[in-house]
């Protein structure tokens, strides 16, 4: 009976050591794989904004882009009063947003006071073949050829689609098709240098404080958009 109780007592002894250890070794290997949260935030610019795609359909009215250009020029012709209908129909004709092609053409003309190397007769309303020191560029029998050839050149840097129309852009085939999706990558190619060299020393540092060229389009369809 002795030698059968110390046995007894033996065995209990290792059972209890063995589901110890068991235990033990679960907990040990819930605490190795248990993942705490981390209470840092993450972080979001809220200043970041998402490129302006210059091919899509316009979100601009007629009504808002006249009352931008009357509120920046008072004294403007009656007759470009007329123009965003024609930015809309040509934009639309070939995919590219119209609203934002006529806030190009409020900043190449100056809300159409002209006064650089491009004249009024010329129907030229975005610099087309201007190259600055006196080249005027360009010129288009009507108004709306000259909108046409604006809208089929920023067609050439932002898609390799083809035309729907027959080309009058004479500098339509000088373009590398498709290198400037967005209206902020037109810095440094539809313009040069594509920025205020007396601000920056150079386009990044342009682009990094959003007032290049394509960014300073964008402030003017933005104030476009804002009008009720």
């Amino acid at each position: 009976m002795h030698t059968k109780g110390c046995q007894f007592k033996l065995l209990a002894i290792l059972l209890l050591g063995f589901l110890t250890g068991c235990i033990s070794h679960s907990t040990s290997y819930r605490q190795v794989t248990l993942t705490v949260p981390s209470s840092k935030p993450i972080y979001r610019n809220p200043k970041q904004t998402a490129p302006t795609r210059i091919m899509g359909q316009a979100t601009c009215t007629v009504h808002q882009m006249q009352q931008l250009l009357l509120a920046r020029n008072p004294k403007v012709s009656k007759s470009y009063l007329a123009y965003p209908q024609l930015f809309l129909e040509e934009g639309a004709k070939e995919g590219v947003r119209g609203d934002l092609a006529f806030a190009q053409a409020l900043h190449e003309t100056n809300y159409f006071k002209f006064g650089k190397d491009v004249s009024p007769r010329q129907n030229n309303f975005c610099g087309l073949g201007a190259t600055g020191n006196g080249v005027p560029g360009h010129q288009f029998a009507t108004p709306r050829e000259g909108i046409r050839a604006q809208i089929q050149h920023l067609k050439a840097y932002a898609s390799h689609k083809p035309l729907a129309n027959k080309c009058i852009d004479l500098r339509f085939q000088r373009v590398r098709r498709g290198c400037a999706p967005n209206l902020e990558d037109l810095g440094g190619l539809w313009a040069y240098p594509g920025y205020d060299t007396k601000k920056y020393r150079s386009l990044a540092q342009a682009k990094a404080n959003k007032d290049s060229y394509g960014h300073i389009i964008k402030r003017i369809l933005m104030a476009i958009q804002s009008i009720k």
